[in-house]
C-alpha cells in the first residue's frame, strides 16, 4: 500500500493548478508589454509608403481623356489645383517621438502594477489551494483513524469471542452470551464497510482537487500542522492598495493628454505629380510636429474626481475587509483553545475507561461479568474513543482556518 503525505499532494497541487500556471504566462505577457511600449516611445518607426492617384479630364481640347496638369477651361475634372492630375509616390518615412518619459513612464508603471496585482493574486490562490489541500486531506484522515479504530475494536472483540465460546462450551456462561458478541462484531463489519466507502469518496476528492490520477490503495501518514504567524500585511488586502495605486496612476496615465507630444519626421523618395522626368522628382523632406492640448472643457477634473472615488472605494473596501480578517483570527483562536482543552479532557476519560475495559476483559474471560455489561462499557468507550478522533481532526482543521487568515 502506498503512502503520500499532505506535502506531496500540496505540491501537486501547486504544479498542476491552471490559474497559477495562467498567472505566470499573463505576467511574462505583460513583460513583454512594457518592452514594446519602451519600443514606441525610445525607438524610431520606420515605414515604406506608395500612391499612385489618376485624376482624368474628360474633353480636353478634342481628347476625351486627357491626365495634364494644365487642362483647358472648359475641360471636366477635378480641380487641377487639388488634384495636379495625378500622384506618383514612393517614399521611405522615418517617426520618432522626443521628450517622450512622463508619456511613458506611467504606461510602463501600469504593467508593472499588472504584474504586482498578478503576484498577489498567484499568492491568494496558492493560500486556497494550501486550505483546500489540508481541509480534504485531514478529512480523509479522519476517516482512516475511525477505520483503524473500528478494525482494532473489531479484533479485541473476536478475541473475546473465542474466550466466550470457550467458557459457552463448559457451561460457564450462555450460548446468548456468544450470539450477542457476534452481533457485535458484525456490527463493526457494517460500520468498517461503510468507513471505506466514505474514505474511497474522501481520496477521490482529494486527489481531484491536487490533480493526482490514481486509483492504487493508499494509506495517510498523520500530519501535524503547525500555527503560522500572521502576516502585518495580509494578501488578502494586498488587492485593495492595488486598486488605490491603480487609480492614482490612472489619472497619472491622463494627465499625459496635457503634455506637449513632439515628433521628429523625415522622409525620402519618388514624389510627383506627372510621369514626365519622374527620375528627377526625387528628393527628401524632414520637421518636427507638435500637438498641446490646452483645453478639453473640464475632462482633467472629472477624470480626477473619478479615481478619487475609486480610491476612496478601495479604502472602505480594504477597511472592511481588515476587520473580517481580525474577527476570523480572533474567532479560530478562541476555538483552538477552546478545542485543546476538550482534547485534554477526552484524554483523560479515555484513560479512565481503558483501565476499567481491561479489567472487564479479564473478568469476561474468568466469566464473572455479562457480555452485555462488557458490551456497555465498549460502547461507551468506542464513543468516547471517536469523539476524541473527531475533536483532533476538529483541531487540525481549525489550525488550517487559523493558517489561511494569517497569510
Amino acid at each position: 500500500m502506498s503512502q503520500a503525505s499532505l506535502d506531496t499532494y500540496i505540491q501537486n497541487a501547486l504544479e498542476r493548478n491552471a490559474n497559477l500556471q495562467n498567472y505566470h504566462i499573463e505576467g511574462e505577457i505583460s513583460s513583454l508589454e512594457t518592452q514594446k511600449l519602451k519600443t514606441q516611445y525610445e525607438k524610431p518607426q520606420w515605414a515604406l509608403t506608395g500612391d499612385y492617384l489618376l485624376a482624368p479630364f474628360f474633353f480636353n481640347k478634342g481628347q476625351v481623356v486627357a491626365i495634364t496638369a494644365n487642362p483647358a477651361t472648359k475641360a471636366i475634372g477635378y480641380d487641377a489645383g487639388i488634384t495636379n492630375g495625378g500622384l506618383y509616390s514612393a517614399q521611405i518615412n522615418v517617426n520618432y517621438p522626443v521628450f517622450t518619459q512622463k508619456l511613458s513612464r506611467p504606461l510602463v508603471k501600469q504593467q508593472e502594477l499588472v504584474r504586482e496585482n498578478l503576484s498577489i493574486q498567484a499568492r491568494q490562490t496558492e493560500a486556497g489551494i494550501r486550505h483546500q489541500i489540508t481541509t480534504d486531506y485531514v478529512n480523509a484522515f479522519l476517516l482512516q483513524q475511525q477505520m483503524d479504530f473500528v478494525g482494532e475494536l473489531k479484533t479485541s472483540l473476536q478475541e473475546q469471542s473465542s474466550f466466550v465460546r470457550k467458557l459457552a462450551d463448559r457451561g460457564i456462561m450462555r450460548i446468548t452470551d456468544l450470539e450477542l458478541l457476534n452481533l457485535e462484531i458484525h456490527n463493526q463489519d457494517l460500520q468498517l464497510q461503510d468507513l471505506q466507502g466514505q474514505f474511497r469518496q474522501a481520496m477521490l476528492t482529494l486527489r481531484s482537487d491536487a490533480g493526482v490520477m490514481d486509483t492504487t490503495l493508499t494509506r495517510l501518514p498523520a500530519v501535524d500542522l503547525r500555527l503560522n504567524n500572521a502576516t502585518d500585511r495580509s494578501v488578502f488586502l494586498e488587492s485593495y492598495r492595488l486598486d488605490s495605486l491603480s487609480a492614482d496612476n490612472d489619472q497619472a496615465i491622463f494627465e499625459t493628454r496635457y503634455t506637449p507630444q513632439v515628433n521628429v519626421f523625415a522622409n525620402g523618395g519618388i514624389n510627383a505629380v506627372e510621369l514626365n522626368n519622374i527620375y528627377r522628382k526625387v528628393g527628401i523632406s524632414a520637421g518636427i510636429h507638435v500637438s498641446w492640448l490646452i483645453n478639453d472643457g473640464g475632462q482633467r477634473d472629472i477624470n480626477a474626481q473619478q479615481n478619487e472615488l475609486r480610491r476612496l472605494m478601495a479604502g472602505n473596501q480594504a477597511t472592511f475587509s481588515d476587520l473580517q480578517i481580525r474577527n476570523n483570527r480572533q474567532n479560530y483562536q478562541l476555538l483552538l483553545e477552546q478545542n485543546r482543552r476538550n482534547v485534554a479532557l477526552f484524554e483523560e476519560q479515555l484513560n479512565g475507561y481503558e483501565q476499567l475495559l481491561t479489567s472487564y476483559k479479564q473478568e469476561l474471560a474468568l466469566g464473572q461479568i455479562s457480555v452485555v455489561d462488557y458490551l456497555n462499557v465498549v460502547r461507551i468507550y468506542r464513543g468516547l474513543q471517536q469523539q476524541k478522533i473527531a475533536l483532533q481532526t476538529q483541531l487540525l482543521l481549525i489550525i488550517n482556518e487559523l493558517n489561511y487568515w494569517n497569510n
